[in-house]
C-alpha cells in the first residue's frame, strides 16, 4: 500500500513540478491583449490593472526601462501598443519557469510597423498574469528577474 501512496505523490509531484515551468501562454497574451485595449481606449485604470503595483509605479529595470504609468501616458498620447512575440517566450537565466521574458515589439497601428523592442517580464501575482516591468536591455530584464526570484528590493541599485 504505501509503495502505491509513494509512486501517486511523485506521479503528482512531478506533474506539479511540470506544470508549474510550463508556460500559460493564452494567460500572458491576454495581458497584452487588456493592456492594447486600455491604450486604444485611454484606459488608465484597465491598464494599470495589468501591471505589478510596485511596477507601475516605479521603473524596476534601469535605464532602458520605464514605470508602468509613464508606459501608459505614452503609449496612449503616441497610438502604439505592445504586441509580444509568444514563440520567442523565455524564462531568466538558471531558472526553470516565472518570471518570463517576452520580447516585445512596440506597435505603431498608424505607421503599421514598429517604432521600437523591448522585453517585457510578467510574474503570476495574486491568481493572475502581471506585467512586472520592461526595458529595451535583455540584461536589466533578466537582473529584474533575479531580484524577484531572490526576493530582493526590485528597484534596480542607483549608480
Amino acid at each position: 500500500m504505501s509503495r502505491i501512496i509513494s509512486m501517486v505523490l511523485t506521479l503528482v509531484f512531478v506533474s506539479s513540478s511540470a506544470w508549474a515551468s510550463s508556460p500559460d501562454t493564452a494567460g500572458m497574451k491576454r495581458v497584452f491583449d487588456k493592456m492594447q485595449k486600455a491604450l486604444e481606449s485611454k484606459s488608465e485604470k484597465l491598464f494599470k490593472a495589468q501591471w505589478h503595483a510596485v511596477g507601475y509605479r516605479e521603473n524596476l529595470v534601469g535605464g532602458s526601462g520605464l514605470a508602468g504609468y509613464k508606459v501608459f501616458k505614452q503609449g496612449s498620447r503616441k497610438g502604439w501598443y505592445l504586441k509580444p512575440d509568444m514563440s520567442k517566450l523565455r524564462s531568466i537565466p538558471g531558472q526553470r519557469g516565472a518570471p518570463w521574458i517576452i520580447p516585445s515589439k512596440i506597435w505603431s497601428p498608424k505607421k503599421k510597423r514598429a517604432v521600437d523592442a523591448i522585453f517585457a517580464m510578467l510574474i503570476y501575482h495574486k491568481k493572475k498574469w502581471v506585467m512586472l516591468g520592461g526595458g529595451e536591455k535583455l540584461k536589466e530584464v533578466e537582473a529584474l528577474g533575479q531580484r524577484y526570484v531572490s526576493k530582493k528590493p526590485l528597484p534596480p541599485k542607483k549608480k
